[in-house]
């Protein structure tokens, strides 16, 4: 006979409610206080959507799907890697796709479409990268029309659309399937209605949670290895600008973590009394800080040098970020594109994540250490973190 599972108190079950409740509301606190960033609009979403729906419809008619067979490896003599998005962190992901593409077809010249955030990441695998401008379509449609004819001539033997395997990017697969015609191969995460303009549409799998495994499973239609999960960057090659830098803040020569409070989402920004109990406590570890800003971030980064000593940055473009991350021992960053450049110039770097998705943006590599936090006694978490890192840093 089967008994039931006993029933839990009315006061425990009314205990766990209340608690998950003040989760929640510390969690809305919190991030209401953080500030900076942009937020996702409902509206801007739909109408977003609804063209969306509008150029799919018209491509449906126009174009075909291509029904292309991948040709012998050895044959392939030019690649075209798409990659529309705008955000550098998005850019740096897709590093380790490029590498094992030109690793495993070394014959072949690799092209990158990308904006100019995917130029100034610098991937030393790319043979040539060529300027994406999603505005031109309607701002300088002549200019659009000369780059989509030109990508044409150049009779791309394959074509890689490499948008994230969650997200339908319209832009990226239209462009696949015009530059790649109807005979050419292309290749890209079957989501949405993406499969419907690729030729070798590739579904995610749930097991490869983390971002960059899942888009080496890009590499599956060619039969290609992947080639590591590092990132790659050449930015930041030119350490002088950064040794000045450190020169004029008393940091020469001295052992120092970088922090990088900012984020482009607000949801994704941990409070600056949080990041300055860190800052405190890597000082505590014999560590000077430097804490850096973005655009519209100094009060925050202001905040957390005065709440712990930590020195304020001036203003810095990518370049001068990523060498002062390479002279860093240390990075410790919000989810964000810095926290990737931290890992691309292989600094070990923490990443805080304040949204619970570590599991997604985190790094399978051994000088990268997630801290999922909730609220903002939890500085011990990422210190934590620090120490697990902190030894390969040292000299």
């Amino acid at each position: 006979m089967t008994r039931n599972a006993p029933k839990d108190p009315p006061s425990s079950a009314l205990t766990r409610l209340r608690e998950a409740s003040r989760k929640s509301a510390e969690a809305r606190r919190l991030r209401a206080r953080v500030g900076g960033g942009k937020s996702r609009g409902a509206a801007g979403n739909a109408l977003r959507a609804l063209g969306r729906a509008l150029v799919l419809g018209l491509a449906n008619v126009l174009w075909p799907r291509p029904r292309a067979a991948v040709p012998p490896l050895s044959s392939i003599r030019k690649v075209l890697v798409i990659r529309v998005d705008e955000r550098v962190g998005n850019q740096l992901l897709t590093t380790p796709l490029l590498r094992a593409l030109k690793l495993g077809l070394p014959r072949a010249e690799l092209h990158l479409l990308a904006p100019r955030q995917g130029h100034l990441v610098g991937s030393p695998h790319v043979d040539r990268a060529i300027l994406w401008q999603k505005r031109d379509a309607l701002r300088a449609p002549a200019r659009f029309l000369r780059l989509v004819r030109a990508l044409r001539r150049e009779r791309y033997d394959l074509v890689v659309e490499a948008g994230h395997w969650s997200a339908f990017s319209l832009t990226a697969a239209l462009l696949a399937r015009v530059v790649g015609g109807r005979a050419g191969v292309s290749v890209g995460h079957a989501r949405g209605d993406s499969a419907r303009f690729l030729s070798h549409p590739v579904p995610h799998d749930p097991a490869n949670g983390v971002e960059v495994p899942a888009k080496l499973e890009l590499l599956q239609p060619l039969g290609l290895p992947a080639s590591g999960l590092e990132l790659d960057t050449s930015l930041g090659a030119d350490l002088g600008p950064a040794d000045a830098l450190l020169e004029r803040a008393g940091l020469a020569g001295r052992r120092f973590a970088l922090l990088n409070p900012g984020a482009r989402l607000a949801d994704r920004r941990w409070p600056p009394e949080a990041y300055a109990a860190v800052a405190r406590g890597l000082a505590a570890r014999g560590l000077a800080v430097l804490v850096v800003w973005g655009p519209g971030e100094e009060p925050l980064a202001r905040a957390i040098a005065e709440g712990s000593g930590a020195t304020l940055a001036p203003p810095t473009d990518l370049a001068l970020l990523a060498a002062l991350m390479r002279r860093a021992r240390l990075v410790v960053s919000n989810n964000s594109g810095p926290m990737h450049l931290g890992v691309a110039v292989r600094t070990p770097t923490v990443g805080v994540f304040f949204r619970g998705d570590s599991a997604r943006w985190g790094h399978l590599v051994p000088g990268f250490a997630a801290a999922e936090v909730r609220a903002e006694s939890e500085s011990d978490a990422v210190l934590a973190a620090c120490d697990r890192l902190l030894p390969a840093s040292r000299e």
